[in-house]
């Protein structure tokens, strides 16, 4: 798969990823050299995203639309942990070893989204590793966000 648009793909403007915590402490520099990495993605309700178990290889970036966050319970019974919304991120799992999804992501209606090969991203990391530090100090952030979340839903209902 090509992390770069193609002449058909939307590209991402820099200035879309300020809207997302995780890219909150990066400058436009910054945040331009990680816009090359992005695609934009329109999709129905109904698409899977994430599947908990399976290899993490996308990290998204919910621009429209809404997601349903899922992870399996007691017996195998599939539990709602979240539901997410524009300024969200779906697929953490993607950036933070062992690079599975804890996860699955679902759309609940037709959602426009910025997609990011984990990969790419991590490679862009390994390169400048201040912006790698940055943006997993903003995922701290969405992974609490989602565990109080589950929490809230499963624990405490």
């Amino acid at each position: 798969m090509d992390l770069f648009a193609k002449e058909d793909e939307v590209l991402v403007d820099a200035t879309m990823l300020r809207g997302f915590k995780i890219f909150e402490e990066l400058n436009e520099r910054e945040l331009e050299q990680i816009a090359k990495a992005a695609k934009m993605e329109e999709l129905g309700a109904g698409a899977t995203l994430t599947e908990a178990g399976a290899p993490a290889s996308r990290l998204y970036l919910i621009v429209d639309g809404r997601v349903t966050v899922n992870v399996q319970g007691p017996q195998g019974k599939t539990i709602g942990a979240d539901e997410l919304g524009p300024g969200q991120v779906l697929g953490w799992s993607a950036l933070v070893g062992p690079y599975i999804y804890t996860a699955s992501g679902v759309t609940v209606e037709k959602s426009r989204l910025i997609v990011f090969s984990g990969a790419k991203l991590r490679e862009i990391f390994e390169v400048n590793n201040h912006i790698g530090y940055r943006v997993l100090k903003g995922m701290g952030a969405v992974i609490s966000r989602r565990i109080s979340a589950l929490e809230s839903r499963v624990v405490n209902p």
